[in-house]
């Protein structure tokens, strides 16, 4: 089962470069895969997939929902949350020891949760037809469970990208016109956030084959996507070439998506690559300078430096 991963800290334009992949027909999006499982189980609000449908009723969910339950054994979704949870659930300060553990000798616990991960992707590729997913639930902690899950055919893609620029991705005022409940984090925050996913990820990235792992700057993409998707493709054994219009949008028409998680880029049919660069000029220099104090020996370790374009 190959699993094209999409790891690092949130706001790197992780769901618009899964979405443009699975504009090929032999890959499927799950895009961030975590939600679903908490959506089966009713969770919060109702779930729209991608294709516009509630996932409640969506007809691809529902054979997915039946035949995961045929390979895990039972259809318990609740079972699978609390186990997502114990193990790579955000906030849980136990997490990482008890995947450490997990790896070396795994308890019967791990071994139940990979089994039933194992089984979501495989019911995923089963009703889809693809035997490659591409997921984009950017979290290192879940990176590391499929890491150590066998039958998982791991490619890893550390996605980085400029922390000012995830700063002013989380703050952009322009974000409370379509999201009534945006609320701008404080800049030390963000800081703090982006060093922790980016060292976590890192962490994994060291445990995985260099043969199946992979670093790629949002930057790159947002600049070359092109070029960017060759390299992607070379790494996951797929073609993906010709996906994109000269324009930078995805070509139509595109494959239906059933992707159950990730922003509302996702739900459009018309999705184009853009640069978002507009830190450079509207992020104030107090946050600017805030970052590098702090964050920028790692931002200099991937290729940025204090002044843009240096």
């Amino acid at each position: 089962m190959k699993i094209l991963y999409l790891m690092g800290a949130g706001h790197v334009g992780s769901t618009v470069i899964d979405v443009v992949i699975a504009a090929n027909p032999r890959i499927e999006s799950l895009g961030e895969a975590w939600k679903l499982p908490t959506a089966w189980a009713g969770e919060k609000t109702e779930r729209i997939c991608a294709c516009g449908a509630p996932i409640s009723t969506c007809p691809f969910w529902r054979e997915v929902r039946t035949v995961w339950a045929e390979l895990a054994g039972d259809d318990d979704v609740e079972r699978l949350v609390a186990l997502m949870r114990h193990f790579d659930g955000s906030g849980n300060a136990l997490a990482w020891p008890r995947m450490l553990r997990s790896r070396y000798q795994p308890s019967a616990e791990f071994r139940e949760y990979a089994r039933r991960s194992l089984a979501l992707y495989q019911a995923v590729a089963q009703v889809g037809g693809k035997q490659t997913i591409v997921e984009s639930s950017l979290s290192p902690r879940r990176a590391f469970v499929l890491a150590s899950t066998p039958g998982i055919d791991l490619h890893l893609v550390h996605v980085v990208r400029d922390g000012r620029g995830v700063i002013w991705s989380h703050r952009n005022p322009a974000k409370a016109a379509v999201r009534r409940s945006f609320q701008p984090a404080p800049t030390r925050h963000i800081t703090r956030y982006w060093l922790t996913a980016n060292l976590q990820s890192a962490f994994v990235y060291a445990h995985v084959r260099p043969e199946r792992r992979m670093r790629l700057r949002y930057e790159d993409f947002v600049t070359d996507p092109e070029a960017v998707l060759a390299r992607i493709g070379a790494f996951v054994g797929e073609d993906l070439s010709g996906l994109l219009t000269p324009e930078r949008a995805i070509r139509q028409p595109a494959p239906v998506r059933h992707t159950p998680g990730g922003n509302r880029v996702r739900l459009l049919r018309e999705v184009q690559v853009r640069k978002d660069f507009g830190w450079m000029e509207q992020l104030p220099a107090a946050d600017r300078a805030f970052f590098w104090r702090w964050a920028g020996w790692l931002a200099h370790h991937y290729g940025y430096t204090r002044e843009p374009g240096a």
